[in-house]
């Protein structure tokens, strides 16, 4: 197992920064541009992964097992079934109702049944960081993003 390194979300310490390639950026601001929310990760390898979050996936399953939503096979640390993010109105919501043995986290506190998500709310998962993004139709953060030094926004 490779252990991930943190990925940059806002003003959380960096203990290891990973460089976002163009085309890595690109397919955010193009993500940002529906206006659907989204989750951006990576893998163990490194490499960038987006989920839109919309109506046709209005609960998504997060977990070790190959089968999930939002798959961690990599990461010992999270359960085969881990934790749910549930559409709730308009809004996404983390729900870990003891479903793992590890917890889930969101911006550092850990996660006791439901928390409601903001946009660049930073869950982790074991060792594995999730940024929930949640942007208009229309808008980016074009230049934000094109500011910040490195990883994912």
């Amino acid at each position: 197992m490779s252990r991930q390194p943190t990925i940059e979300t806002g003003d959380e310490p960096r203990q290891a920064r990973v460089q976002q390639t163009p085309a890595e950026l690109k397919e955010i601001i193009l993500a940002e541009r529906t206006g659907h929310p989204f989750l951006v990760w990576r893998t163990d390898a490194g490499g960038q992964r987006l989920l839109m979050l919309d109506q046709r996936n209005w609960r998504v399953t997060i977990g070790r097992d190959e089968a999930a939503d939002l798959p961690l096979p990599w990461d010992a640390e999270v359960s085969r079934t881990h934790a749910l993010l549930e559409q709730v109105g308009r809004g996404w919501t983390l729900v870990d109702d003891g479903l793992s043995r590890n917890g889930s986290f969101v911006n550092g506190t850990r996660v006791v049944g439901r928390r409601s998500l903001r946009d660049k709310d930073r869950m982790v998962f074991g060792a594995t960081p999730v940024t929930y993004r949640e942007t208009s139709a229309g808008t980016t953060q074009t230049a934000s993003a094109l500011d910040a030094p490195a990883g994912i926004l």
